[in-house]
Protein backbone atom coordinates (compact mmCIF):
# COMPACT_ATOMS: atom_id res chain seq x y z
CA UNK A 1 0.00 0.00 0.00
CA UNK A 2 1.47 3.31 -1.05
CA UNK A 3 1.83 5.83 1.74
CA UNK A 4 -1.13 8.14 1.66
CA UNK A 5 -1.71 9.13 5.27
CA UNK A 6 -4.51 11.61 4.58
CA UNK A 7 -6.45 9.09 2.48
CA UNK A 8 -6.04 6.47 5.19
CA UNK A 9 -7.12 9.00 7.83
CA UNK A 10 -10.23 9.80 5.77
CA UNK A 11 -11.01 6.09 5.47
CA UNK A 12 -10.55 5.49 9.20
CA UNK A 13 -12.67 8.55 10.07
CA UNK A 14 -15.36 7.44 7.60
CA UNK A 15 -15.52 3.99 9.18
CA UNK A 16 -15.67 5.55 12.64
CA UNK A 17 -18.43 8.02 11.79
CA UNK A 18 -20.59 6.16 9.28
CA UNK A 19 -20.08 2.44 9.75
CA UNK A 20 -20.62 2.65 13.50
CA UNK A 21 -23.75 4.70 12.82
CA UNK A 22 -25.53 1.70 11.29
CA UNK A 23 -26.01 0.00 14.68
CA UNK A 24 -27.26 3.27 16.18
CA UNK A 25 -29.82 3.64 13.39
CA UNK A 26 -31.36 0.25 14.08
CA UNK A 27 -31.44 0.82 17.84
CA UNK A 28 -33.38 4.08 17.44
CA UNK A 29 -37.01 3.24 18.24
CA UNK A 30 -38.13 6.72 17.16
CA UNK A 31 -37.31 5.99 13.50
CA UNK A 32 -39.67 4.20 11.14
CA UNK A 33 -38.32 1.24 9.20
CA UNK A 34 -38.28 3.42 6.09
CA UNK A 35 -36.16 6.03 7.87
CA UNK A 36 -33.86 3.29 9.14
CA UNK A 37 -33.42 1.86 5.64
CA UNK A 38 -32.73 5.28 4.12
CA UNK A 39 -30.20 6.23 6.78
CA UNK A 40 -28.54 2.84 6.55
CA UNK A 41 -28.21 3.27 2.77
CA UNK A 42 -26.45 6.60 3.31
CA UNK A 43 -24.08 5.09 5.88
CA UNK A 44 -23.39 2.10 3.61
CA UNK A 45 -22.59 4.43 0.71
CA UNK A 46 -19.77 5.90 2.80
CA UNK A 47 -18.61 2.47 3.96
CA UNK A 48 -18.45 1.13 0.40
CA UNK A 49 -16.57 4.20 -0.86
CA UNK A 50 -14.06 3.83 1.99
CA UNK A 51 -13.56 0.17 1.11
CA UNK A 52 -13.01 1.25 -2.50
CA UNK A 53 -10.24 3.60 -1.39
CA UNK A 54 -8.57 0.80 0.58
CA UNK A 55 -8.74 -1.57 -2.38
CA UNK A 56 -7.28 1.05 -4.73
CA UNK A 57 -4.47 1.82 -2.27
CA UNK A 58 -3.75 -1.88 -1.76
CA UNK A 59 -3.58 -2.46 -5.53
CA UNK A 60 -1.27 0.57 -5.85
CA UNK A 61 -3.23 1.94 -8.76
CA UNK A 62 -2.76 5.69 -8.91
CA UNK A 63 -5.68 6.32 -11.31
CA UNK A 64 -8.03 4.12 -9.28
CA UNK A 65 -6.83 5.69 -6.04
CA UNK A 66 -7.40 9.19 -7.39
CA UNK A 67 -10.90 8.24 -8.52
CA UNK A 68 -11.81 6.45 -5.28
CA UNK A 69 -10.42 9.20 -3.04
CA UNK A 70 -12.13 11.81 -5.18
CA UNK A 71 -15.47 10.00 -4.90
CA UNK A 72 -15.21 9.59 -1.13
CA UNK A 73 -13.95 13.14 -0.61
CA UNK A 74 -16.59 14.68 -2.86
CA UNK A 75 -19.40 12.69 -1.28
CA UNK A 76 -18.15 13.59 2.20
CA UNK A 77 -18.11 17.30 1.45
CA UNK A 78 -21.50 17.28 -0.29
CA UNK A 79 -23.28 15.30 2.41
CA UNK A 80 -21.76 17.16 5.34
CA UNK A 81 -22.45 20.61 3.93
CA UNK A 82 -26.11 19.74 3.35
CA UNK A 83 -26.40 17.79 6.60
CA UNK A 84 -24.84 20.46 8.80
CA UNK A 85 -26.93 23.26 7.31
CA UNK A 86 -30.10 21.20 7.89
CA UNK A 87 -29.04 20.35 11.43
CA UNK A 88 -28.08 23.94 12.27
CA UNK A 89 -31.39 25.26 10.96
CA UNK A 90 -33.44 22.45 12.48
CA UNK A 91 -35.00 22.10 15.87
CA UNK A 92 -32.02 20.58 17.71
CA UNK A 93 -30.36 21.47 20.97
CA UNK A 94 -27.02 23.28 20.87
CA UNK A 95 -24.93 20.27 21.91
CA UNK A 96 -26.33 18.17 19.06
CA UNK A 97 -25.57 20.94 16.57
CA UNK A 98 -22.02 21.43 17.87
CA UNK A 99 -21.23 17.72 17.75
CA UNK A 100 -22.47 17.40 14.18
CA UNK A 101 -20.73 20.55 13.00
CA UNK A 102 -17.47 19.24 14.45
CA UNK A 103 -18.00 15.87 12.73
CA UNK A 104 -18.68 17.71 9.49
CA UNK A 105 -15.68 20.03 9.75
CA UNK A 106 -13.31 17.15 10.49
CA UNK A 107 -14.78 15.20 7.57
CA UNK A 108 -14.41 18.10 5.15
CA UNK A 109 -10.85 18.88 6.27
CA UNK A 110 -9.80 15.23 5.91
CA UNK A 111 -11.53 15.05 2.53
CA UNK A 112 -9.63 18.12 1.32
CA UNK A 113 -6.30 16.77 2.60
CA UNK A 114 -6.90 13.36 1.03
CA UNK A 115 -7.88 14.88 -2.30
CA UNK A 116 -4.84 17.17 -2.28
CA UNK A 117 -2.55 14.25 -1.46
Amino acid sequence: MRRRPAALALVAWTFFVWTTRIANIWRDDDLSVGDQVGRTALALSFTLLAIGVLVALWRRSDPATAMAVGALAGWSVAVWVVRDVRIALGDHDAAFVVVHVVLGVVSVVLAALAWRE
